[in-house]
């Protein structure tokens, strides 16, 4: 008889993880958890992601607009760090390691504003989402850019009634199915 220890004699590379950093999940939009769910899956040991927006996209079946909100969320909750164009990195509370030593290393060298196990989490990540936005209305109005002049009142009027781009294409956020 074949047991399940036969067929496979040695263990994943990811063995030892702990997930208690999940009861701290702040509230994120839905395609953030999509998001997650997919890196934890696709992680390497120590929770390194090789995975581009196009991909997460391509595999969770949306645009990639949506992988890109959802990852920012991520990113604001302190769940997800992104190192590079492509390489994004869990946070040590909720990825895997090879050993429980490796894995308790990492969480031990975690910045103590990492951390996920905290009474004031979901505090901190709305005040992150909150300084997130603001900066992009600075951005959009043109505010702290040296050199560039705020727009007026009458400037801000007429742009009040530009329509949401994907409203006004008439498209969905979900891709288009395939023939």
């Amino acid at each position: 008889m074949r047991t399940a220890a036969s067929a496979n004699p040695e263990p994943p590379e990811l063995t030892y993880g702990t997930f208690n950093g999940f009861a701290y999940m702040p509230a994120m939009p839905g395609i953030a958890y999509r998001v997650l769910f997919r890196l934890l899956g696709i992680q390497e040991p120590g929770g390194r992601c090789l995975v581009t927006e196009e991909e997460l996209a391509e595999a969770l079946d949306v645009h990639r607009s949506m992988v890109g909100r959802g990852l920012q969320a991520l990113i604001l909750a302190r769940l997800v760090f992104r190192q590079t164009k492509g390489v994004y990195l869990l946070n040590p509370m909720i990825s895997g390691a090879r050993s429980i030593t490796e894995h308790l290393e990492a969480i031990g060298a975690l910045d103590p504003a990492d951390r996920l196990d905290v009474d004031d989490y979901q505090e901190r990540y709305d005040a992150a989402v909150a300084r997130a936005e603001q900066e992009k209305r600075e951005k959009r109005l043109g505010r702290g850019t040296p050199g560039r002049p705020k727009p007026t009142a009458s400037a801000t009027e007429e742009t009040a009634d530009v329509l949401n781009l994907s409203a006004a294409r008439g498209r969905s956020r979900r891709r288009p199915s395939r023939p």
